[in-house]
């Protein structure tokens, strides 16, 4: 399996060899919104084979297989740190569920809250309008697609100091957890994780 080796604990991506450093040198002309970034693979075969066949052939099986390695993952990543207080998972809008026949981040996240005993909140954030499909669209493309397509709903209730893990099946760009993270930050949530899969590595 391509493992995400010495990866970048801001932006996923892997350092320098001989680096000792925990953070590339991205961190110092952009800080993303989120604290933490945690993910076992490179997105590359067969991680890039099992991903498609879960998200869009249904094959629960593959998501399920990859979410547990997530876990154990997760549970040697956070062997010194504090977990998070809930989980919430990327949404999608309800045509592309339709579409779909389910979110994957979702079900990523449900495997996630029984293993890990941690709470899912699936309610919290919606996405308020369709999008075009983020595959084969350029970094400019993808934030144009993205502006605006998330908010938290006005009933939403976080206790004070609640830390977030979102969670998506693959980060590229990362243009979707990064719109994700500004609406929460917006909601007054400071400390947020993000867990995925698997990063591609351009």
């Amino acid at each position: 399996m391509p493992l995400l080796v010495d990866p970048c604990r801001s932006c996923g991506l892997p350092l320098p060899p001989g680096y000792t450093g925990k953070y590339c040198g991205n961190r110092m002309a952009y800080t993303p919104p989120w604290s933490l970034f945690s993910a076992p693979f490179r997105y590359s075969p067969p991680i890039s084979a099992l991903v498609p066949a879960f998200k869009y052939q249904g094959r629960l099986v593959a998501g399920k297989v990859l979410a547990q390695c997530l876990v154990k993952h997760l549970q040697e990543d956070y062997r010194n740190r504090q977990w998070p207080s809930l989980i919430i998972p990327a949404p999608l809008h309800r045509s592309r569920i339709r579409e779909r026949g389910f979110n994957q981040a979702l079900e990523i996240s449900r495997w996630l809250s029984n293993a890990l005993g941690l709470p899912l909140d699936r309610h919290s954030v919606i996405r308020k309008r369709p999008t075009d499909k983020q595959t084969g669209l350029s970094a400019s493309a993808r934030k144009l697609n993205l502006r605006g397509a998330f908010e938290v709903v006005s009933d939403a209730k976080f206790n004070p100091g609640v830390s977030v893990a979102l969670v998506d099946d693959v980060v590229t760009t990362g243009v979707t957890i990064t719109e994700l993270a500004r609406v929460l930050r917006k909601a007054g949530i400071e400390d947020i994780h993000v867990w995925a899969l698997a990063r591609t590595v351009l």
